[in-house]
């Protein structure tokens, strides 16, 4: 990621702080923009940066508890508490302007910038064995956990206190490859129809990757079936690698015979997955 990039996600985190009215951990809006805040961390400087273990030393906890210690410890947390909010908002500042001026200068010059940083899967959660097998599928690839964004599971989606449709607003933005797992599932549930406008008119990249024996037939609404396929379709596979290799600029990180051998095993346990659903 160049520093043109780094410097839009670290000012979007500053745009969003704009929305907080309260800066309390048991506000949602906050808690949310506060668990991006992390992610977006990780995803620029890394999780063994400075960055991140000084974000990591702020005390952004409100506990019931402490109520029961006493007005006076309440309101000394309280302090604590929003002095540490403006000590993050100062340190993504400066942040921004640090790289402003490391992206001016001609003896470090930076990478062209990407298009796509994130890959957003969109997906109903009955789906969740099969969306799986799609993430390890994009590990195996070569993409990074980070730049995964998927609401099954920990540690790729939304923590534990967080508002579902504030973090998938905060998530869908132009940079964001956005995968459609379609299913009879999808359309049967309102939060992805709801996804599905939501990343149209905010997102520009789109595949429909399909679970059998849902096909293209069943596709409905605004979805494009261009770069569609089957999710059990090894050949179609080989061009999905592809084209995440090429949109986020990663290198093959295995043989093709490796590859292959992967693939392959993947696809055996999402066919079985199939079996047993059927």
């Amino acid at each position: 990621m160049n520093a043109a990039n780094k410097i839009a996600l670290l000012q979007r985190l500053l745009d969003k702080s704009g929305e907080i009215k309260v800066h309390d951990s048991d506000d949602p809006t906050f808690t949310t923009w506060k668990n991006t805040v992390e992610r977006t961390l990780i995803r620029v400087f890394g999780k063994d940066s400075p960055e991140l273990e000084q974000f990591h030393k702020l005390r952004f906890f409100y506990h019931a508890m402490i109520m029961t210690l006493g007005s006076d410890y309440s309101g000394q947390h309280r302090e604590c508490f929003d002095r540490d909010y403006r000590i993050l908002i100062s340190s993504i500042t400066n942040y921004i302007e640090e790289l402003d001026e490391g992206h001016t200068d001609s003896d470090h010059p930076e990478a062209p910038a990407r298009d796509i940083e994130r890959v957003f899967i969109s997906h109903s959660s009955q789906d969740a064995p099969f969306v799986e097998e799609l993430v390890d599928l994009l590990e195996v690839i070569g993409l990074p956990g980070e730049s995964i964004f998927c609401t099954s599971f920990a540690g790729y989606g939304i923590g534990l206190g967080d508002n579902f449709l504030e973090a998938i607003k905060h998530e869908l933005h132009s940079d964001t490859l956005v995968l459609f797992v379609l299913s009879a599932n999808f359309y049967a549930s309102p939060v992805c129809l709801c996804e599905i406008g939501a990343t149209w008119v905010l997102t520009k990249d789109h595949i429909p990757i399909l679970v059998p024996p849902f096909d293209f037939a069943d596709v409905k609404g605004v979805i494009p079936l261009t770069e569609g396929f089957r999710i059990n379709d090894e050949l179609k596979l080989n061009l999905f690698k592809e084209k995440i290799e090429t949109v986020f600029g990663l290198s093959p990180c295995l043989s093709q015979s490796a590859w292959e051998r992967k693939r392959d095993r993947i696809v055996s346990r999402i066919n079985d997955k199939m079996a047993a659903a059927s």
